[in-house]
């Protein structure tokens, strides 16, 4: 057990590698760090494990087929058993028996408002895949009920929706044979679906079917990854796209006239004002209204409260509303038409289609499923983890993917096109109270009940009310604020955001979103065969290394040059680095001649042997040129790959450190030796870093990024002087800032390490880059005072004198002893102030308590010499 408080914010040592400063009411608390028992430990480590073997299918099944009796992937007594084992795939068995009747009515309330407002929307939705209104209500219930079963997310609200709709009709228009749809003719203008409809659905259905094969199978695979390569500017600007030309294909039922279809946005636009002028007034002025009412209502109930039902219940309002209008009003249907309303839909169970599923259309269906499969598993995964994340449970994505592809398999038998989580319908699940999947099995009942019963009443159901559930549906959809911030945040995602978009709206929604994700990976490639490599350089006083880039004030070591390696090396990007690397250290050799390369290699992860053999000509080269290479923090699957590759025996182990300080250290040794030899300096030399201390001389440094709310101050004294510190702290009052915390460390050869954690008086913040100009400026003159020399002058190497840090002791008490004396005369002083003043305020009493409490914490040596100090 090991005890920390706050005045050992920098540990024994002083360093400030992964220092964490404290705030608050944590800088009075103690806290014991203790650890597991023995027991506890090893099986933490045993299911750790087990969970990077699951992780590493490839690597489990090789542990099972070599060593099937390897206490890694054994069954012991903690194992789980058959129930646990079958409710990890079957989850209705875990949450079903839990249900109680506070649960069951937030459920049923949820599942009955997803479903009444699923009615008009999956109706709407399979008119934008080209099918007939009854199929998008088959979707919304098979697919809804298996997911229930099957599916983690407890909000998640399957069934069809408006992009993969319009995947669906964008990959399936056209792709009926002349024997399959001989009524066909291309130059009639009617589509395939409009001429063939059941053939067409048939389509639809092997699409689904397909949907489900690959996500079952991906499940199986673990291949839920690939869907990052869809990032989130891609699926934005698609998403963008696809809602536009959503919007745009539902046009012809707000103006009254036919318009073809067309996936291509300019094709729409053009045939809207060429055929302008069949504008049907009446429908215009009802298809605006019905919009107006749908954003109204959803605006008004996602501000006021007490009206927040109305927001679900705006689609079906607006159905209901419509029906009675062309019901009651004779003479307003027969001016718009049969055409204009929805007319008879099938009523009755679901019909089986497994048998309806043409094998030999397949390769008609594949790219289609593939885009479905991909945008609808994106969607729903980011749809559910966003709504298990607000519940505090998680969602396993292997999981997810079998549960999607048994919804989508399932409903292919059962005349349903591919589905995927509806984000309306879940947000609308979520707001009304769904705690269980049970919300969604009543969604499907209810949607089961609609076909059974209530079909009928749908048939004078204007057309134009449907658009616009869908227009209103699609036009949060338009991301252009997620533009303008990608445009602000980086670059090169706006364009591909923007790539997406109009390859979506120009190409096409397959061609667009393929050419979107050709880019994204040509991104990907071009920053991975082109890893950052950062130049390391010191923050004076210290011995910590951070990048240029992130510190704006840094010294070099001369001779030695240090650089960071961002990324994994392999094949790809193994000679760039080699390059950079030569690049730099030959741009160096008028300015700081490189004897010494240090390459830290945090960043790497894992190397191939590609890598490993291009490390090998690295040191080959910089060796031919007279320059050492040292390596540092290289983790275990790194070090393992060089030493079977034999490059570690050729580097040779004394060059390869823990930390960047350690190896700069070697290199200076190795200098020095090298030096004394008369330039014949020996690998072995490396090893005996006894013979030689190196010594850092007097030196400032400043670092804004060690701490979020503190200017960090270094000081580095060769040989310490016992008034330093009270010229440091006086400089500090002359320039208006405070001393938050404060720490003094011994250095070898008698010199010390100050460490100050400071902040502006005034803005109680880090200080800004003119305050820390000035106090670089102040601070070297105040301790060459103080120290009788001049900052950055003392040698870099010396030997070890061992009495120097006795020294340093004795100095250190003279200093308390002087302090001491002060304080006593500060005392009295104030003590005859007290007695001038009647009483103290009510203010003054919190200062002084603030004082004590804040000094409490501190070493006895600050309180006496930081009476002021604030946490």
């Amino acid at each position: 057990m090991q005890q920390v408080a706050c005045n050992q914010l920098f540990g024994e040592s002083g360093d400030l590698d992964g220092a964490v400063v404290a705030q608050g009411s944590l800088n009075d608390m103690e806290v014991d760090i203790k650890t597991l028992p023995d027991d506890t430990a090893a099986h933490v480590e045993k299911v750790l494990h087990q969970r990077m073997l699951r992780n590493n299918p490839m690597r489990m099944a090789g542990k099972k087929l070599v060593c099937a009796e390897s206490s890694l992937i054994d069954k012991d007594e903690n194992s789980p058993g058959m129930l646990e084992m079958m409710s990890r795939f079957v989850p209705i068995l875990s949450w079903l028996p839990k249900t109680s009747k506070a649960s069951f009515q937030s459920d049923f309330v949820a599942g009955l408002t997803v479903g009444v407002m699923a009615i008009p929307q999956s109706m709407s939705y399979a008119n934008i895949a080209g099918l007939q209104y009854v199929y998008g209500l088959y979707s919304a219930c098979i697919p809804t009920l298996i997911y229930g079963i099957f599916g983690q997310s407890r909000q998640l609200a399957v069934g069809p929706v408006a992009m993969v709709s319009l995947l669906v009709e964008a990959g399936l228009r056209g792709q009926l044979t002349q024997e399959e749809c001989p009524a066909w003719d291309a130059s009639s203008g009617r589509s395939q679906a409009e001429v063939c409809p059941e053939e067409y659905a048939k389509l639809a259905f092997l699409a689904s079917a397909l949907v489900g094969v690959m996500q079952i199978l991906a499940s199986v695979l673990r291949l839920g990854f690939l869907v990052s390569f869809l990032g989130h500017p891609v699926i934005s600007g698609f998403t963008s796209g696809a809602a536009i030309i959503i919007g745009l294909s539902q046009l012809k039922y707000i103006l009254g006239f036919n318009i073809e279809k067309s996936q291509f946005v300019y094709v729409t636009i053009g045939k809207v004002f060429e055929n302008i002028g069949e504008t049907n007034g009446l429908t215009l002025l009802l298809g605006s209204l019905w919009i107006f009412y749908l954003l109204a209502n959803r605006s008004i109930s996602r501000k006021y409260k007490r009206l927040s039902k109305l927001g679900p219940m705006g689609p079906l309002i607006s159905c209901v509303i419509g029906v009675l209008l062309l019901w009651l009003v004779v003479p307003l249907r027969d001016e718009l038409g049969k055409s204009n309303y929805v007319g008879p839909i099938p009523s009755g169970m679901i019909p089986f289609s497994l048998f309806d599923l043409n094998l030999s259309a397949i390769p008609r269906a594949m790219p289609t499923a593939i885009s479905a499969c991909l945008i609808g598993y994106m969607e729903s995964i980011a749809i559910g983890k966003g709504l298990a994340g607000k519940h505090g449970y998680s969602l396993e994505a292997g999981q997810e993917l079998l549960a999607l592809g048994a919804a989508n398999l399932v409903g292919a038998m059962f005349s349903s096109y591919p589905v995927t989580g509806s984000f309306s319908r879940s947000a609308v699940n979520n707001q009304t109270g769904a705690v269980s999947q049970l919300s969604g099995i009543i969604t499907a009942l209810v949607m089961l009940c609609t076909m059974l019963f209530l079909t009928p009443i749908f048939y004078y159901l204007p057309k134009f009310v449907l658009a616009a559930i869908v227009i209103s549906s699609v036009l949060p959809l338009v991301a252009y604020g997620e533009a303008i911030k990608l445009w602000r945040v980086k670059r090169i995602d706006f364009v591909l955001w923007l790539v997406a978009f109009a390859g979506t709206l120009f190409l096409g929604v397959l061609p667009g979103i393929l050419v979107a994700v050709g880019v994204s990976l040509l991104i990907v490639i071009s920053e991975s065969v082109r890893p950052q490599i950062s130049i390391l350089w010191r923050i004076p006083g210290t011995t910590i290394y951070r990048s240029m880039k992130q510190e704006s004030s840094g010294t070099f070591i001369p001779n030695v040059f240090i650089a960071r390696i961002g990324s994994s090396m392999y094949f790809a990007n193994a000679a760039y680095i080699k390059d950079s690397l030569l690049a730099f250290t030959s741009d160096l050799d008028t300015v700081n001649k490189t004897k010494y390369l240090v390459l830290e290699m945090t960043g790497v992860v894992s190397i191939d042997s590609s890598a490993a053999h291009a490390i090998h000509d690295i040191v080959h080269d910089f060796r031919a040129q007279g320059i050492e290479v040292a390596f540092a923090m290289v983790g275990n699957r790194v070090e393992k790959t060089l030493r079977k590759a034999g490059v570690t025996a050729y580097i040779g182990e004394q060059w390869f450190f823990h930390t960047v300080n350690e190896a700069v250290l070697c290199c200076v040794r190795h200098q020095r030796a090298e030096q004394e030899r008369g330039g014949q300096a020996l690998s072995s030399d490396v090893e005996q870093g006894t013979v030689l201390t190196v010594l850092t001389g007097n030196e400032v440094g400043f670092s804004n990024q060690l701490h979020h709310d503190c200017t960090a101050v270094f000081i580095s004294l060769a040989a310490d002087a016992p008034m330093a510190m009270s010229e440091v702290t006086a400089t500090f009052k002359r320039n208006g800032i405070s001393v938050v915390r404060a720490a003094v460390d011994p250095l070898p050869g008698g010199g010390a390490k100050h460490t100050y954690f400071v902040q502006g008086v005034k803005s109680e913040a880090k200080l800004k880059d003119w305050e820390v100009m000035r106090l670089r400026q102040d601070l070297p003159e105040a301790l060459a005072r103080s120290t009788k020399v001049v900052m950055g002058k003392s040698p870099l190497l010396t030997h070890v004198d061992s009495n120097r840090v006795q020294d340093l002791a004795e100095s250190l008490a003279a200093e308390r002893k002087a302090i001491a004396i002060l304080q006593k005369d500060v005392e009295r002083q104030s003590n005859r102030l007290d007695g001038l003043v009647p009483s103290s305020s009510p203010s003054s009493r919190r200062d002084e308590s603030l004082e004590e409490s804040t000094c409490s914490c501190y070493p006895q040596v600050f309180k006496q010499m930081f009476p002021s100090m604030r946490p």
